[in-house]
């Protein structure tokens, strides 16, 4: 747990030194914060309760915008997707440092290291002509 909130830390910190070049690829300030968690198929049906019942509603409660969750059917069927909105970049790093901070994460986020085989993480932006603006 500790290195995945270590390397997270060291993305944003490289996020904010070269934020001048990220914005100047965004169409709109909103920023969609996109997690891929690679869960074993035997743990699949567990993972979605756990994501459903404490991972989502603590997200939520700390200032995430849930648009969408995917578990992949073809190829890397072990994938779940989290998508998450956010008003702008100060809005996601304000959200993330009171999530990483709260008490609860300290058991959540080991349930979350228990059932991740990986996690990867991308910032996105809406295309200009799609739909979520």
């Amino acid at each position: 747990m500790k290195q995945l909130t270590r390397t997270i830390s060291i993305f944003t910190i490289l996020l904010f030194l070269n934020s001048a070049d990220g914005l100047a690829q965004q169409a709109s300030e909103k920023v969609y914060w996109m997690v891929t968690v690679e869960v074993s198929l035997g743990n699949l049906a567990e993972y979605h309760k756990f994501n459903s019942q404490e991972m989502k509603p603590l997200m939520e409660k700390h200032g995430y915008k849930p648009v969408a969750t995917w578990q992949t059917i073809v190829g890397d069927i072990e994938e779940v997707i989290f998508v998450a909105e956010f008003k702008n970049m100060t809005a996601y790093h304000k959200a993330r440092h009171s999530l990483l901070g709260s008490e609860e994460w300290k058991s959540t986020g080991k349930k979350l290291d228990e059932f991740s085989k990986s996690i990867k993480t991308r910032f996105l932006s809406a295309a200009p002509y799609s739909k979520l603006k």
